[in-house]
């Protein structure tokens, strides 16, 4: 989309720092500036200021971790070393320990199963492997709030310690180092207690252990329509907003935009920070539409920083990336998919992971990396599947031949050009169907198969006649004339 004015000049964005995986300072270092802040979240264009090391907590990113308890960590990062297996293991074990139930089992090991996968390869992607962590802590933590009826991260402590000195990523079981086992708490006396392998057990009985996971609420009131959408109680917030998305449908850019800086306004004087979100995405989203890629970026940032909203920072995150891979900024654009996942996980958006990881895989592919192009759609496809949703499934399935197919993985593309379609064909979805028999054909003939070809653009063309779709069928006339 913006490919056609790079170079562009964008001041590039600080990763964001709301949950950050923790790496090392020279990592921290290599961080650009954000645009610039005269108040947490609020932008300010007539100040310079970069991002502070300090977490959303007001703690300082390489403090030592303070455990429920009270105690601090006593173990010397800098001279430590674990391996990624262990912690994995670890992780398990953690899960079982602590009675967890199969659909805690379940969600945890999908986290761990990704990371696992990642670790065996070469060269790992650490930051993928700690968002998937990351993710995992949080699931239990959650359980364990509620087993305790006491608000915990002690899981995600032990993570973030563990970010904090030297992990290798490549993983090797045969290394064990003893200082970095976890603890938990003890349930009937609080007190932090290592696991012992005897304690790893799957419970026999489930009575006492709720069925589901708590949903932890966010700071500060959040109401929502019975559709999840957030509404203002504000009445003038909610009277520019309205004004500004109805500019917005008819193409009135400038109108649009004035009504929601009124709406932005309004929501920072009365501190609903839930409103400068909202409305800070949909000024976003006019910016980004209309190439103004500086101050989509600043808007897309604010609205990410300002909710409590994880699934609007999942969309302002990836609108974000986007932008970055649509200018070849490789690495922010990388960044922020990771950290748009990260968000997509805790919130079960299974939708958002798997065209974020798919984005990924396209970058890759238009580098010519085969390998991790394969990594992550096959990341994308078996999150895509526990979708259970046969569209959702199709397009991954037909982007990815996509990709193969610009990698002349001819012979795997097709495999998942039929696989989308039978997936379209549970839908009803007669013009996507057409779509991947028509981009077949073309790998057909790359292949030598114009009789293949043929006979799947001929499928294309009797779908698109059914389809009622005359000129689409036209146009797949004109390529048959040529066989």
């Amino acid at each position: 989309m913006y490919n056609s004015i790079y170079p562009v000049q964008i001041k590039p964005y600080v990763p964001p720092q709301t949950k950050k995986q923790v790496g090392s300072k020279d990592e921290e270092q290599e961080s650009s500036q954000s645009s610039d802040l005269n108040r947490e979240g609020h932008s300010n264009p007539n100040a310079t200021s970069p991002y502070s090391s300090v977490n959303p907590d007001g703690k300082s990113a390489y403090a030592r971790q303070e455990f429920p308890n009270g105690k601090k960590s006593t173990i010397d990062y800098s001279k430590s070393k674990v391996n990624i297996a262990q912690i994995l293991t670890d992780f398990k074990n953690t899960a079982l320990a602590i009675g967890s139930p199969p659909n805690i089992i379940q969600e945890v090991d999908q986290y761990l199963g990704m990371a696992e996968t990642e670790s065996l390869k070469n060269e790992p992607d650490k930051k993928l492997i700690q968002s998937n962590l990351k993710n995992a802590s949080n699931v239990l933590d959650k359980f364990i709030s509620v087993t305790l009826n006491k608000k915990s991260k002690v899981v995600e402590n032990w993570i973030d310690a563990l970010f904090l000195q030297q992990v290798n990523y490549k993983s090797d079981p045969t290394t064990v180092n003893e200082d970095f086992l976890v603890k938990l708490p003890d349930k009937e006396t609080g007190d932090m207690k290592p696991i012992s392998q005897n304690l790893v057990q799957k419970p026999e009985t489930q009575e006492e252990i709720p069925a589901q996971t708590p949903v932890i609420q966010t700071e500060g009131p959040v109401q929502k329509a019975s559709n999840g959408v957030y509404i203002p109680e504000n009445e003038n917030i909610r009277k520019a907003f309205i004004q500004g998305k109805k500019f917005a449908a008819i193409n009135e850019p400038q109108k649009a935009l004035n009504a929601f800086k009124t709406a932005l306004e309004e929501a920072i004087s009365t501190g609903d920070t839930n409103a400068e979100g909202m409305v800070c995405f949909e000024m976003g989203q006019i910016y980004d539409k209309n190439d103004n890629l500086e101050d989509a970026l600043k808007y897309y940032h604010q609205a990410h920083k300002a909710s409590n909203d994880n699934n609007l920072k999942v969309k302002a995150l990836y609108s974000m990336a986007s932008i970055y891979n649509d200018v070849v900024y490789f690495e922010p654009a990388m960044e922020h998919y990771f950290a748009a996942i990260s968000y997509a996980g805790e919130t079960e958006n299974l939708n958002a992971q798997t065209k974020a990881l798919s984005d990924i895989a396209d970058m890759y592919a238009e580098r010519y990396d085969i390998p991790n192009t394969y990594e992550y759609y096959g990341m994308a496809k078996n999150i895509a599947l526990e979708t259970q949703n046969n569209k959702v499934m199709g397009a991954i399935w037909s982007r990815s031949g996509d990709s193969l197919a610009l990698l002349n993985e001819n012979v795997n593309a097709l495999q998942d050009y039929k696989a989308s379609t039978q997936f379209y064909e549970q839908t009803d979805s007669a013009m996507k169907m057409a779509k991947n028999y028509e981009k077949a054909s073309e790998v057909m003939l790359k292949l030598g198969n114009r009789t293949k070809a043929k006979s799947l653009l001929e499928k294309a063309q009797k779908l698109a006649v059914n389809a009622d779709n005359e000129q689409y069928a036209q146009q797949l006339n004109k390529h048959l004339s040529v066989f």
